[in-house]
């Protein structure tokens, strides 16, 4: 017997008053897509059908997060919405152009800009354990595992560039900095 998974669409005005209530908002979309555009605060969990998403935010976001489905054209949302559900995870819906709905709202949602290279750009570096980053000398070591409850220490570093290799958790990273306030975040590929 098939077991059927419902995931209820949001209004984007519903939407927000879910993140005003705390819900946290998950974009599904490739790396490069997440920072050129998307919501500050926006969690990047990379969509891929399988253990590594819904594990990704198992151990790097808290289990009684509720979470919410940016419906960006990406992914299989109820299979993301079962696999975080399967984790412990509340997941109260989707909403669809969800960017645009915050820009009509907010103004310009945010990028995030990359810099590559390996030398350290001018700011505090911060080293999360994105495999393949190279980091011979990091402000700072903090597994992005542990970057949830400790983001707000790096609130007034100035600008930080968080080291990437693959750039998963690099990005996953990202969106916890800005919703610590961290107000500068810069993208490092540590490989040119």
């Amino acid at each position: 017997m098939a077991i059927r998974t419902s995931l209820r669409e949001l209004a984007y005005d519903e939407a927000a008053a879910e993140m005003a209530q705390g819900a946290t908002p998950i974009d599904l979309r490739p790396v490069e897509d997440y920072l050129d555009v998307h919501i500050p605060g926006t969690i990047e969990l990379l969509y891929e059908f399988g253990p590594g998403m819904p594990s990704r935010a198992r151990d790097c976001l808290p289990l009684d997060s509720s979470l919410l489905l940016l419906d960006l054209g990406v992914g299989d949302l109820t299979n993301a919405a079962s696999s975080l559900r399967g984790k412990g995870f509340t997941v109260v819906g989707y909403v669809s152009d969800a960017v645009n709905g915050w820009a009509a709202e907010n103004g310009t949602p945010v990028s995030t800009e990359i810099v590559s290279g390996p030398a350290p750009p001018d700011a505090f570096v911060l080293d999360v354990g994105d495999p393949g980053a190279q980091v011979s000398d990091p402000g700072v070591r903090i597994p992005v595992e542990r970057l949830w409850s400790r983001a707000s220490e790096l609130a007034s570093q100035g600008p930080v560039a968080v080291a990437a290799g693959a750039g998963v958790r690099a990005a996953l990273a990202v969106g916890m900095l800005e919703r610590a306030g961290v107000p500068e975040i810069l993208f490092w590929r540590t490989l040119p």
